[in-house]
């Protein structure tokens, strides 16, 4: 396999690289990428950055290349991923090209599409992790879609519990496409109670915590252009 990468910042690289590659997958010294813009209150610089939301699954059919399907939403996390790219946007720096916002769920590309067009931000991709294989942006908004209440999630869930309640959000192909997509930031939301379920999940959960790039969905933010600059 290639081991050396030239697509993503560092620290980006060092969960796949210990999860997928066995610790093969390396950056190129010679990688110059800028710092990342998102942060939250406890750590001013993230390249890699989860937002814990606790939004509520629904089942919404929606209309794709293969003809109709019942597909999942989750409108808190579209909220988020929405307000995050509206920040990354604002001050001109960021171009709404070099955005992508990914998800699992057909229905979740759809409705992170609605809200962007709401709030007429053109521009960014949206689309479903596996379209985006071969692809790359600066900046990458997961949306990993599926929620539990607190009261309902497993304290000791089978494989068939996490494939009925997690669905794709457990196929290691994905996660492996979906956090290998971002040059400079990567932002993944969910909800942290139903994703520690899956032992992939509860790894990246501990590598984020350990590295201070846990927090909220809204406590994740976006630095200034100027004050970026100080």
């Amino acid at each position: 396999m290639l081991n050396v990468q030239y697509r993503m910042h560092k620290s980006i690289c060092k969960f796949p690289s210990q999860e997928f590659y066995n610790m093969q997958l390396k950056t190129c010294p010679k990688l110059l990428r800028k710092n990342s813009v998102l942060y939250h209150k406890d750590n001013l610089c993230c390249p890699i950055i989860f937002g814990h939301v606790e939004g509520k699954e629904q089942s919404l059919m929606v209309s794709t290349e293969e003809g109709n399907e019942n597909s999942k939403a989750n409108l808190e996390e579209v909220e988020q991923a929405v307000r995050i790219a509206k920040q990354l946007t604002l001050d001109g720096t960021i171009l709404p090209e070099s955005i992508a916002i990914l998800s699992p769920y057909n229905a979740q590309v759809s409705e992170i599409s609605k809200g962007l067009q709401k709030e007429r931000i053109h521009g960014v991709t949206v689309c479903t992790i596996m379209k985006s294989q071969g692809s790359e942006w600066r900046y990458v908004i997961l949306s990993t879609v599926r929620s539990r209440p607190r009261a309902e999630i497993d304290s000791k869930p089978t494989k068939s519990w996490q494939k009925k309640y997690l669905g794709f959000v457990t196929d290691p192909n994905q996660v492996n496409v979906g956090i290998t997509r971002a040059q400079e930031g990567l932002c993944i939301l969910g909800n942290r109670y139903l994703l520690e379920c899956n032992p992939l999940w509860r790894r990246l959960l501990q590598h984020y915590r350990q590295h201070n790039c846990y927090t909220t969905g809204n406590g994740i933010l976006v630095m200034k252009a100027l004050a970026f600059r100080r």
